[in-house]
């Protein structure tokens, strides 16, 4: 379970992008002697940049993750992300993302992923993604999640 606060210290204009750090911390939800986490809280203390014209967003930014579970590492992460709204609850977009090693014998990777999301109340919201590397270790990355905003 993930659990974040964006913190927007500077907003949009017609000439300027908003910015904002955006901290958050991933809790240990699975039985990690069944593979399922890592057993421990690790957090990520990203800055990110967003800029929206009419039905068309992008943003993207970068950080660090700091975990210290067993067998893992603390990583750098950089993405930049293109999306447009469908009306007003459809949104789609894509997305190249890069992480770091996050254990000692992983090599990072850019990844190129495409999703979106669906907002079926003012609060809730589905979210899904899926990609796959484009560099580095070969991964298949795939999101799926109900978001909650207040």
């Amino acid at each position: 379970m993930q659990l974040g606060v964006k913190y927007r210290f500077l907003h949009e204009t017609n000439g300027w992008p908003q910015i904002a750090f955006y901290p958050a911390v991933t809790l240990p939800t699975g039985n990690a002697a069944r593979g399922l986490g890592s057993g421990r809280a690790w957090f990520q203390l990203p800055l990110w940049v967003q800029k929206s014209w009419g039905p068309w967003t992008t943003y993207g930014g970068g950080g660090a993750a700091l975990n210290s579970a067993a067998d893992r590492r603390d990583y750098g992460f950089a993405g930049w992300l293109l999306q447009r709204d469908f009306g007003e609850h459809l949104t789609l977009g894509g997305e190249l993302f890069a992480q770091g090693r996050d254990e000692d014998n992983d090599q990072g990777f850019i990844a190129l992923n495409f999703g979106g999301s669906y907002k079926l109340t003012e609060h809730f919201s589905l979210l899904a993604s899926a990609g796959h590397s484009v560099a580095g270790e070969n991964h298949m990355l795939w999101y799926f999640a109900l978001g909650w905003t207040w």
